[in-house]
């Protein structure tokens, strides 16, 4: 399940498909611990995570429920947060990857530094607790909005959740609804988590 804590971003790359600005929503703390009642994996994602007021708490809670895996992305703009984050994520106590590629305003360089596992020593990390990661979109797979409405591909291929407790089947605009984390969600039967809504509704095997 994808959690959209926040709609809002201090950055507009040209690639992403949330097409997320500065003004945006938060996700309420109660809307979060309702969402944290399904089980799965779990991933934070906004907008940029990192901004909502409630971050650290947010994360905290998200690791004591997390029984599978837990992943977030951040573009590092928050210096001491991403410093922190890639801390965590080098114990293994979460994935977190930094989003960094010619889209992105250019960062701390610290950040860059503290996401980047060593090659020259790599006795220094353990790479089966590793869960850094250094996102780079290629260029030449990017067009501008090439995630909307699953046309070249979806956002993201699992239960996607808005900050007002929306349920979508996937991270595509014209995603099929399913309910509100707040009032009740109900899967469809032949829903299967991390495949695209909108792929399967064309192909029949799922209702709108």
């Amino acid at each position: 399940m994808y959690l959209q804590i926040t709609s809002r971003c201090n950055f507009h790359c040209a690639h992403c498909g949330m097409s997320c600005t500065k003004k945006g929503e938060d996700m309420s703390i109660t809307t979060f611990r309702n969402a944290l009642k399904y089980d799965g994996m779990l991933t934070i994602g906004g907008g940029e995570p990192t901004l909502h007021p409630l971050f650290w708490q947010i994360l905290m809670e998200a690791i004591a429920h997390s029984e599978e895996s837990l992943w977030m992305a951040t573009n590092g703009s928050q210096t001491e947060i991403a410093l922190a984050l890639a801390n965590l994520a080098k114990k293994g106590v979460l994935g977190v990857a930094l989003s960094l590629d010619v889209f992105h305003d250019p960062i701390d360089c610290k950040v860059v530094e503290a996401f980047t596992k060593s090659l020259n020593h790599p006795s220094s990390y353990n790479t089966s607790t590793d869960y850094r990661e250094i996102r780079n979109v290629s260029g030449h797979l990017i067009k501008a909005g090439r995630c909307k409405d699953g046309e070249e591909g979806c956002i993201c291929s699992s239960l996607f959740v808005k900050p007002n407790g929306d349920v979508k089947g996937c991270g595509c605009k014209n995603a099929p609804l399913f309910g509100n984390v707040n009032k009740g969600f109900e899967i469809p039967y032949m829903f299967e988590d991390g495949e695209c809504t909108i792929d399967r509704r064309k192909n029949k095997k799922i209702a709108a």
